[in-house]
């Protein structure tokens, strides 16, 4: 029972993850097509595409981090659950399927909401899918388990009463910051890397 409740709170953030990629395809293709505006500094001209807006470009880079960091951690969660019999995947799984659950759940949600945004007041109308798109993923951070009961599972159980995935995980960090630092354009967000673990362990 434990098993198939944890699978489906990954099979949550997958949903949430996908919810989240749609309405950012949604809004490149809307950016795209939306003529409005000229270029910061020209008075004159035929309008622009708003995709050519520095704000609008910002928004779009924004949910794709959101979604396709979701969906990468999905995809890792449902990679260790077909390795469960080793015991280190199995840990790992434990630690992050919460995490699985509620960041893809909260975020794919925030996606939605800037693809509203880039839309405009067509966003919230019932004329374009964005509307819908965002009222569906606002029940996913209530599926299985509310955002606060997945903290309660996380930091009570996975972390204080067990924390053996503590270490499997920081092992797997230092080793795909070694990896990423013998390539040369990778090398900065190696070190990025590297700090933002130093600094949470001393943070814990």
């Amino acid at each position: 029972m434990f098993q198939m409740m944890n699978e489906a709170r990954v099979g949550v953030g997958l949903g949430a993850a996908a919810i989240g990629y749609r309405g950012y395809m949604l809004s490149v293709a809307y950016a795209r097509e939306r003529f409005q505006g000229r270029p910061a500094g020209e008075r004159s001209g035929a309008p622009v595409a708003i995709i050519e807006h520095p704000d609008v470009r910002r928004m779009l880079l924004q949910q794709k981090c959101y979604v396709e960091g979701a969906l990468a951690l999905c995809l890792y969660c449902a990679r260790l659950i077909d390795r469960e019999e080793c015991a280190e995947d199995a840990d790992l799984l434990a630690l992050l399927t919460p995490v699985a659950k509620t960041w893809p759940s909260e975020y794919g949600l925030a996606a939605n909401d800037i693809a509203i945004q880039i839309h405009g007041g067509y966003g919230y109308t019932r004329d374009f899918d964005v509307e819908q798109l965002w009222r569906t993923n606002r029940l996913n951070s209530i599926h299985e388990g509310t955002t606060g009961i997945q903290a309660i599972d996380l930091v009570g159980r996975k972390i204080l009463r067990d924390g053996s995935g503590v270490p499997e995980l920081g092992r797997r960090i230092s080793r795909t910051a070694e990896t990423a630092g013998s390539i040369a354009s990778l090398q900065v967000h190696a070190r990025s890397l590297s700090l933002a673990w130093a600094t949470t362990n001393d943070g814990a």
